[in-house]
């Protein structure tokens, strides 16, 4: 007689083990109800309490939202880029705790919910995946819409008096720092305009006694080149204050004196710190000022992280002699490389500080930085429009003794002109962990497998596509953006684009923008986009000119493009069947957008 193993056999340690592997909605989903002992081990390892329904499709999400115990919900995340809707879906839930906001696309979204979940949030956490939009010549990104410094000012820090942390991210929605706070905040991740905003948060009376981790960014002040020294009367004592970040940007313009950070880390304004980070620009004359500052073997005994940053300097390698290696209780592992830069952008125009940027269109950006590497911010800032043509690594650790991990989650690759070497900096990449991918004017497979990558944007890029079966099968977003008038510009044979696309089993979201195109989609195409479209949660086709759709050049262009989004609509209702989709028109152009 066969012995058969039922699921319901199954130990609890194999089911979580099992559980372990699987998402919260294929849990929720899949598991919940089906008998009370798989609902109460639910229960136990906390899926009712700390919920990301994104990946859900619009029916799944109303069905599992009916039986969540709303009242014992802890903590949401949402990816805005995989549902667009659930941050305005989501009901009032009296214990909610920590909101987490991937790729939120307007800020007045968030600002009923914040007010909704007032008296208890305590953690808001808004990481915005990079939007790159081209425009013709180059690409940037798109910045979420809304007032972000109104809604802080006028309601997170005063009206959530529960908050105690506040982390947006170091790469977008520069702000000026409002003074009022009645949120007593511990811990404050922000992208800053300048220094000045960076003295206002440490001349903050509720935060000198409250905040314990301090994470700034500064923007690259293309106009401002030195920063006034703040004085002490202008400072005051960050009595709580243990790990403190700041980062200037890979371009930054602006000269801040060694002196300048020796006064805002001093013992006199932070006492009680342990660890610091820094990303500076440095030059010769303040390289014996750090190296003999007292910062480094000072009683406090910090651990000190850095990136230091020097331009053009024929004796980078003499200077290595003179960069700290920590302290006895800290010591540190050095990385010494140059980065041979062609920027197309930054060096258009002569720039006059001979601390930093030469004439010319090429430069030498020399930088030492510590292990393990902190800095995953610093690296991401060189692609893709600033071109580094060539990685030289002239100092390693002479003796490797730990097994460091990055936390870098973004890679950008321009063209295939890309350098192989930029991946080899020690202990900067660790591919298992990269989550995201922009490929621009790339035209041949992906360059290296990613067993994480979940969101991959393509600017003119689409051949790449034709090597969907080398992809891994963690992809939930993709975004096409189709330029007529750029390079590798290429019309997509459809069907064969959608088939790629439908072998890629957990994807999502498909978001296609198609710029100044000079004749319509074919109708034709209408069954296999309207396929594709059913097949994922987001989806968006997106006709759009830069030229405006005012103009008379694109009149023609346009007058053809409702019958084909009318015709694409037709075609995905009637597919649907049992189900009526979402849609909506497009206000800035002609397009579809549908939701399930």
């Amino acid at each position: 007689m066969a012995l058969i193993t039922r699921f319901g056999d199954l130990s609890d340690l194999v089911l979580i083990e099992l559980f372990s592997y699987l998402s919260s909605i294929d849990i929720l989903w899949g598991f919940t109800h089906l008998n009370y002992r798989l609902t109460t081990l639910i229960t136990e390892r906390g899926f009712f309490y700390h919920i990301n329904l994104s990946l859900a499709r619009y029916h799944q999400f109303n069905t599992i939202l009916r039986f969540l115990p709303l009242n014992d919900i802890l903590s949401i995340s949402i990816d805005n880029d995989a549902s667009p809707l659930q941050l305005t879906c989501w009901p009032y839930m009296p214990r909610l705790r920590t909101l987490r906001i991937i790729s939120v696309y307007d800020y007045d979204d968030l600002l009923p919910f914040a007010i909704l979940h007032a008296a208890t949030l305590t953690h808001i956490i808004v990481n915005s995946n990079e939007r790159l939009v081209p425009d013709g010549v180059t690409i940037h990104v798109v910045y979420p819409l809304g007032d972000l410094n109104k809604l802080m000012r006028d309601v997170l820090l005063i009206h959530l008096l529960s908050l105690r942390s506040l982390d947006f991210g170091f790469h977008y929605n520069l702000m000026r720092w409002p003074i009022a706070v009645h949120a007593p905040l511990t811990y404050l991740l922000l992208p800053l305009v300048s220094m000045d905003d960076l003295i206002r948060i440490m001349a903050t009376q509720q935060l000198s006694s409250t905040l314990r981790q301090l994470h700034v960014s500064i923007a690259n002040h293309r106009d401002r080149k030195h920063c006034a020294m703040p004085t002490f009367n202008s400072l005051l004592p960050m009595v709580n204050l243990h790990t403190f970040t700041f980062f200037q940007k890979f371009y930054s313009r602006l000269r801040i004196e060694w002196t300048y950070f020796e006064m805002l880390m001093s013992s006199n304004v932070m006492p009680a710190l342990r660890r610091a980070s820094l990303s500076i620009f440095i030059n010769m004359n303040e390289i014996n000022r750090i190296s003999s500052s007292t910062f480094f073997t000072e009683h406090r005994h910090v651990d000190v992280h850095f990136v230091f940053s020097l331009i053009n300097c024929p004796q980078y390698i003499e200077m290595t002699q003179y960069i700290p290696r920590g302290n006895r209780f800290h010591r540190r592992e050095i990385v010494g490389a140059t980065l041979v830069v062609n920027d197309t952008y930054m060096m258009s125009k002569p720039i006059m500080n001979p601390d930093h940027f030469s004439y010319g269109r090429q430069y030498c950006h020399h930088m030492w930085y510590t292990l393990p590497w902190a800095f995953d911010e610093f690296f991401h800032e060189n692609m893709p429009e600033n071109w580094i043509t060539q990685i030289r690594v002239f100092e390693i650790p002479q003796k490797v003794t730990t097994s460091y991990t990055s936390f870098l989650r973004s890679l950008d690759v321009f063209r295939e002109n890309v350098s192989p070497s930029l991946y080899s900096l020690p202990h900067v990449v660790s591919y298992d962990r990269i989550e995201t991918y922009h490929l621009a004017y790339y035209t041949t497979s992906i360059p290296k497998y990613l067993s994480s990558l979940r969101n991959i944007t393509l600017v003119n890029s689409i051949d790449c596509l034709t090597y969907c079966y080398s992809f891994p099968t963690t992809i939930r977003s993709i975004r096409i953006h189709i330029l007529f008038k750029s390079h590798n510009y290429k019309m997509s044979d459809w069907s064969a684009l959608m088939y790629s696309l439908s072998t890629l089993r957990q994807l999502s979201s498909l978001n296609i923008f198609m710029y100044d195109l000079p004749t319509t989609v074919d109708i034709d195409n209408c069954q296999f986009i309207a396929k594709a479209a059913l097949n994922v949660i987001n989806f968006a086709l997106c006709f759009r000119s830069k030229g405006g759709t005012s103009s008379k050049e694109f009149e023609a262009v346009f007058k053809y493009h409702p019958k084909f989004v009318k015709t694409l609509c037709d075609s995905i209702i009637l597919l649907c069947r049992d189900k009526q989709p979402y849609y909506s028109i497009e206000n800035d152009g002609f397009g579809l957008k549908t939701w399930f």
